[in-house]
């Protein structure tokens, strides 16, 4: 094989290197925005950002995520929607004179494959209404509820559906039990 081919150590070597690169200066722009021009503050910036840079490189998944436009164009509006709703749901509930709570735990078993998709949809899973994602095994997730009586199932199956078509994957298939 020649230098340059995909699987060459000189062509994966530059491809650590570019996405090293690309890390590092957003993580500096990133210091930047936060920090403003003093450049005092890049005392502490710099092993900031080349903190950011290696830990973000070593927490990062080998595969390549891939992210459908489509999958995106449908999860946007239905993610703005769910926020919205879970924010003013939340607000209601605090400004209630009423004990508008039936708090209670809900497992939830995805069927996302481990992985980028499986933490994002977990992480998401807190933004819809009435929810908090308090922990994951595996593929079982335990989520926190403010309301036993809200479409919580509903909701979590809608939202792994749009992640799944996110993240251009098809969801595992459940085991019968």
């Amino acid at each position: 094989m020649r230098n340059g081919t995909p699987s060459s150590p000189s062509h994966i070597l530059s491809q650590y290197a570019r996405r090293s690169l690309v890390r590092f200066v957003v993580f500096s722009f990133l210091w930047y925005a936060l920090a403003g021009s003093d450049k005092a503050s890049w005392i502490i910036g710099v092993p900031a950002v080349l903190f950011a840079t290696a830990l973000s490189l070593m927490l990062a998944s080998s595969s390549p995520l891939r992210i459908s436009s489509a999958g995106a164009f449908h999860f946007i509006p239905f993610f703005l929607r769910q926020s919205f709703h879970g924010g003013i749901d939340v607000m209601r509930r605090a400004l209630s004179f009423q004990q508008l709570l039936d708090p209670g735990l809900v497992s939830y078993t995805t069927l996302l494959p481990e992985g980028s998709a499986r933490i994002f949809f977990v992480n998401t899973i807190s933004l819809l209404p009435g929810t908090l994602s308090a922990e994951l095994h595996g593929n079982r997730v335990t989520i926190h509820t403010l309301d036993q009586g809200l479409p919580i199932w509903a909701n979590i199956q809608r939202l792994e559906y749009h992640v799944a078509a996110l993240m251009c994957i098809s969801p595992e298939k459940k085991e019968s039990s």
